[in-house]
């Protein structure tokens, strides 16, 4: 891997658009990447690791936007490392790998949360199966990176709905990877009650209860189910941000991610 600087001042360093995979999109063959970023080297342990994926339903949306710099100058600042990566966009059935198309009719058929239809079809299953590749991938390369315990998954929108899918619905199509040491949700849910396993990872989850773009109800009937499922609402979030109102500062935004991460990589 190729290591740059992410910022000087504070030593921390980053490696960028590493291709961890390919995949079909489209009736081509694409590379998928991801970017890391690391805190400074001779720490005196290795840094928790949180897998952040990109909202943008399933449509748009990038793996080096904004918000998710800012993230990872909050995070690797404070000795953590960050992981982002992309995944296939727009992605038909004829997209899906053969196993995942084999079990499509069954999945259809499974009753799937209110308001959830929009990211149960074959665009969030590919995204899946992109984050599956990419957590083998990651674990790979620990060593190289340096990271310690399983990875924490976090994501907003449509990346909160792949880190559910990643959880519960990948291994359900069979693909392996990594257990994850729990999942941070903002402005996300899940499509298929019956996959979900209640108390397997702990859950923190941030969602507006008039959210329009993505309706709380299926995150909401999950924490009814799940003791392990911590459902904060605020119908000042607004969608897909990490704060809980406009007002709430970057320490504690940003501090209260980094509680989780230490927290679930720790245990």
């Amino acid at each position: 891997m190729e290591f740059a600087d992410f910022d000087k001042r504070a030593g921390t360093r980053m490696v960028a658009d590493a291709v961890y995979g390919h995949a079909p999109l489209d009736g081509q063959e694409v590379a998928l990447h991801a970017t890391l970023y690391l805190p400074k080297q001779r720490r005196r342990r290795r840094p928790p690791l949180l897998v952040w994926i990109h909202g943008g339903g399933f449509r748009d949306g990038t793996h080096d936007q904004l918000q998710i710099r800012r993230l990872a100058r909050q995070l690797t600042i404070e000795g953590f490392a960050l992981a982002t990566p992309e995944y296939r966009l727009g992605a038909g059935a004829a997209d899906l790998s053969e196993g995942s198309r084999a079990r499509l009719d069954e999945l259809e058929r499974m009753p799937v949360a209110e308001g959830a239809g929009w990211f149960s079809g074959a665009a969030a299953i590919a995204a899946a199966e992109d984050l599956s590749r990419f957590m083998t991938w990651l674990e790979g390369v620990r060593d190289e990176i340096g990271f310690a315990g399983r990875p924490v998954l976090g994501g907003s929108g449509a990346g909160a709905v792949t880190a559910f899918n990643l959880a519960f619905l990948a291994p359900w199509l069979g693909f392996e990877r990594p257990e994850p040491a729990g999942i941070l949700s903002f402005s996300g849910g899940f499509a298929w009650p019956e996959l979900y396993e209640a108390g397997k990872y702990p859950v923190f989850a941030l969602h507006n209860p008039f959210d329009e773009k993505l309706a709380i109800g299926s995150i909401r009937a999950l924490s009814q189910l799940d003791p392990k499922l911590e459902l904060l609402e605020a119908w000042e979030q607004e969608h897909g941000l990490l704060r809980v109102h406009p007002k709430e500062t970057k320490p504690v935004t940003f501090g209260r991610i980094r509680g989780f991460v230490e927290r679930w990589t720790a245990a």
